[in-house]
């Protein structure tokens, strides 16, 4: 492997230029080159963070044999075709959630990556928060997790409320509720029953509100709840408790604040900054530097957004809905 890693970022807006603050602080990083369908705002990331250029056109990057790898921060509905492309230009590929918003569009990109054998991460960022790390070491196997992931309501206009772009708050962000979930849970959801609506947006055709309750191996259960229906002031945005039957964690204030319960004592942690992003990031470029998969693949993408479609499915018919895992190769 070269001394620094090269990489390329898609889309230029605000979580790439995370990623982009993020990357510069990495030793043996080279962000080299940037590209956005509005030309312009590439070169502002360029001279913001530097590299060598900027460009209105993604297949530039593809055809770049000096990039190891690209970034795919666009909008959901040019996910597929970035990743297939990114595939089969043998770039290794970090892809903001969500996969994609189709079974179908995640699927092909699951196959091309099996197809190239490329690195292929999904932006899962909650995964990579110390607290999430204590509370995996705390409770190895929880009998019961309830998760809510609440959110100050998206205006209308916002892209992540256009059914195509973003589809709304409960797909666009319940990927990362129900991604932490199983991964605190340590393993695949098998059955799904929900309850959806559209509570603060008549105007528009998504859905932004769901209730569900999550079956996992042994008997155990996840309620989740994924909305942006309002700010939730004393538990903030993100609020996961996980329970085993004698002990309990709550990770809240965003992921920052962590208490933990062994049924006698009480300990309460506390992180000055959100790291999710850093640890992310730190995460996929030693992947391709010990060139292994990363802890965060593909399959967990697609695994996101099938449990998440199969919610609205059974909120639909008003019945629980089987998750079977249809793809060889572990979970998805």
């Amino acid at each position: 492997m070269p001394s620094v890693v090269s990489v390329g970022l898609i889309g230029c807006g605000a979580i790439a230029a995370e990623h982009a603050a993020s990357l510069r602080s990495l030793d043996g990083v080279s962000v080299r080159a940037y590209a956005d369908v509005d030309e312009t705002r590439a070169t502002t990331f360029l001279h913001r963070y530097g590299g060598s250029y900027a460009t209105g056109d993604a297949s530039v990057l593809f055809a770049d044999d000096a990039l190891e790898a690209v970034y795919v921060c666009t909008h959901a509905d040019s996910h597929a075709a970035l990743g297939i492309a990114a595939a089969r230009a043998g770039k290794h590929v970090l892809m903001e959630k969500p996969l994609a918003l189709t079974l179908e569009e995640c699927d092909r990109m699951v196959e091309e990556v099996d197809r190239t054998g490329i690195l292929f991460m999904t932006g899962f960022k909650l995964r990579f928060y110390p607290s999430v790390e204590r509370v995996r070491a705390f409770i190895s196997r929880p009998t019961l997790v309830i998760a809510q992931m609440t959110d100050t309501r998206w205006p209308d206009e916002f892209w992540g409320n256009d059914l195509r772009k973003g589809g709304g708050n409960v797909l666009s962000q319940g990927c990362h509720t129900v991604d932490l979930v199983c991964h605190l849970m340590g393993s695949d959801a098998e059955q799904i029953s929900a309850a959806s609506a559209n509570l603060t947006h008549p105007a528009l055709a998504i859905v932004d509100t769901l209730a569900a309750t999550l079956h996992f191996p042994g008997k155990r259960l996840a309620s989740i709840v994924q909305a942006d229906g309002g700010p939730a002031p004393l538990v903030s945005k993100f609020s996961f408790q996980v329970f085993d039957g004698v002990r309990s964690a709550h990770l809240h204030n965003r992921l920052r604040s962590t208490v933990l319960f062994d049924g006698a004592r009480r300990e309460e942690l506390y992180d000055d900054e959100e790291l999710g992003i850093a640890r992310e990031n730190l995460e996929f470029i030693t992947s391709i530097r010990e060139q292994r998969a990363p802890s965060c693949g593909v399959r967990d993408g697609r695994r996101a957004m099938r449990i998440l479609l199969g919610a609205l499915r059974s909120a639909e018919q008003g019945a629980a809905v089987q998750l079977p895992d249809s793809l060889p190769g572990g979970q998805g």
